[in-house]
C-alpha cells in the first residue's frame, strides 16, 4: 500500500487527480462539518505539486475567483441553491481552490485545444452538480433541461480558459525536475 501512494506521489497529474477527488467528496459529502479535512486534502495535493502550483499562482487565483462569481451567479439567478447557505457556502469556495489547483495540472494537456476543452467542460461539468443534488449538498431550482444548458455553457467557459492558461507538460518538465 505504501509503494502505490509513492507511485501515485511520484505521477504529479496522477496526485492532483487522486487528491482531488478526495476533496471534491469531503467537501460535497461532509460540507460545513469538514472543512477542516477538505482543507488539509487541498494543502496535501498543493504540497504534492508546490512548484508547479507557485509558477501558476496567479491564474490559480482568477480561476477560483472566476468559478465563485459563476457560483454567485447561479444561485442569485435561482438556479441553484446550496444547503445551510443563503450565497456560496465555504465548502464550495475550498472546492473552487481544490479543482483550480487540479485543473491546472492534470489538464495541462488541453492547452490551446478549445474546441475538446469545452465539449469535455459541457458533457462533464453538469454532472457534478447532479451528482451534490442527489448527495444533498444543493437543490435545483429549475427544470432539468434548463439546468443542464446553463451548466454545459458554464463549464466549457472554465475549460476554455484553463485550456488557454495550463502550462503544458512539457513547459512544466522543467519545474517538476529535482535540482542537482
Amino acid at each position: 500500500m505504501i509503494e502505490l501512494i509513492k507511485g501515485v506521489l511520484r505521477n504529479h497529474r496522477l496526485a492532483a487527480f487522486v487528491i482531488f477527488d478526495f476533496v471534491w467528496l469531503a467537501a460535497v459529502l461532509g460540507r460545513g462539518e469538514w472543512l477542516w479535512v477538505t482543507a488539509l486534502l487541498i494543502l496535501g495535493m498543493f504540497a504534492a505539486t508546490p512548484k508547479l502550483l507557485w509558477r501558476q499562482r496567479q491564474t490559480l487565483f482568477f480561476l477560483v475567483v472566476l468559478g465563485c462569481l459563476a457560483e454567485f451567479a447561479t444561485v442569485y439567478f435561482g438556479v441553484i441553491r446550496y444547503e445551510g447557505s443563503a450565497l456560496i457556502p465555504m465548502w464550495l469556495i475550498l472546492l473552487w481552490v481544490g479543482f483550480s489547483g487540479m485543473a491546472l495540472i492534470v489538464f495541462d494537456y488541453l492547452h490551446r485545444r478549445y474546441l475538446v476543452a469545452a465539449i469535455l467542460g459541457a458533457i462533464f461539468g453538469p454532472i457534478t452538480y447532479f451528482a451534490g443534488e442527489r448527495l444533498g449538498a444543493a437543490e435545483i431550482l429549475v427544470p432539468y433541461f434548463t439546468a443542464v444548458v446553463v451548466y454545459s455553457i458554464f463549464w466549457a467557459v472554465i475549460m476554455v480558459i484553463i485550456a488557454r492558461f495550463a502550462i503544458p507538460a512539457t513547459a512544466n518538465k522543467a519545474v517538476n525536475e529535482p535540482s542537482r
